[in-house]
């Protein structure tokens, strides 16, 4: 078994290209030595050939570049930017939730992974959920990484959904002919029309617009929502096309607000404040902008 290198964020080129050609197994570094020259990325290295993190900036994408990234693999709601990573860069999109990470989706990861063994970056938006359990699910799923190790990086990466943190405990190595037997990841998948993403924002916000009693059912999703109304607020803005000028700086006023909330239920917060913000925001929206 492919014992994965122990290595945090933080790393420099010195620390990333000790892989070699990623084929010879590399010995456990549970501490490793500080790079001579440090870089801007916080990342995660799972295997010598495996990186994840966050969304990158494009300084940050000559960075990865630098490291000898080939493939991105976007777990995030939107997809890379393929115009900054170029020609030479192979683009991939998987969007995941912070509930679950279905078997079907572990298995088209594992199946990128395994048909193109070159150096992948999979990022999600903040880099510590989605994709650390995304990498994590298709190496236990190609048999890579035994369930130990696995919570070892969940923890290390802080992953903290738990429906994320149970698919990369439940997964199991899969047989050759089932993971080859995946469908292909897209490049891109097309994000749904702005009217439907504010029906989706509208569901998500009744389960959060206000602090749920300890017997809701809605206070068990609270921290997932949080979350996936952060996306949905990213895709609409992603998604409106030719709009009034004042749009954007107002999507991302309340983009901001929910980054807020996302952050203080993850804290343990209750936040009645920040929601009685985001929906003052959202209804000054609807106000100026909704037909």
């Amino acid at each position: 078994m492919l014992r994965v290198l122990v290595v945090s964020g933080m790393l420099g080129l010195t620390a990333c290209d000790q892989s070699g050609s990623g084929s010879t197994p590399l010995p456990v570094q549970s501490v490793p030595r500080p790079p001579a020259t440090a870089t801007k990325m916080q990342y995660q290295q799972l295997t010598p050939d495996l990186l994840v993190g966050p969304r990158p900036s494009r300084e940050q994408i000559e960075e990865l570049v630098a490291l000898g990234i080939k493939k991105v693999i976007s777990v995030d709601a939107l997809p890379p930017e393929s115009n900054l990573w170029g020609d030479s860069i192979q683009i991939r999109h998987l969007p995941l939730g912070y509930r679950d990470l279905s078997k079907t989706h572990q298995l088209r990861l594992a199946r990128e992974l395994s048909i193109d063994p070159i150096r992948t970056y999979i990022h999600c938006h903040h880099g510590k959920h989605r994709g650390p359990a995304a990498g994590l699910a298709a190496l236990r799923n190609l048999g890579q990484l035994d369930q130990a190790e696995a919570k070892t990086w969940l923890d290390r990466c802080g992953v903290d959904y738990q429906g994320l943190r149970q698919a990369v405990h439940n997964a199991q190595p899969q047989s050759s002919e089932n993971i080859q037997a995946a469908m292909p990841l897209e490049e891109i998948v097309a994000t749904g029309s702005l009217s439907r993403l504010m029906a989706e924002i509208d569901q998500v916000w009744d389960r959060l617009k206000k602090v749920p009693s300890p017997g809701d059912p809605d206070a068990r999703t609270q921290k997932e929502d949080a979350a996936h109304l952060v996306d949905l607020f990213r895709m609409s803005a992603e998604s409106a096309g030719p709009v009034d000028p004042a749009y954007p700086k107002q999507m991302q006023e309340t983009i901001d607000l929910a980054t807020k909330l996302e952050s203080q239920l993850q804290d343990g917060q209750d936040a009645p404040q920040l929601r009685a913000a985001l929906r003052s925001s959202c209804r000054t929206c609807h106000r100026a902008f909704r037909d």
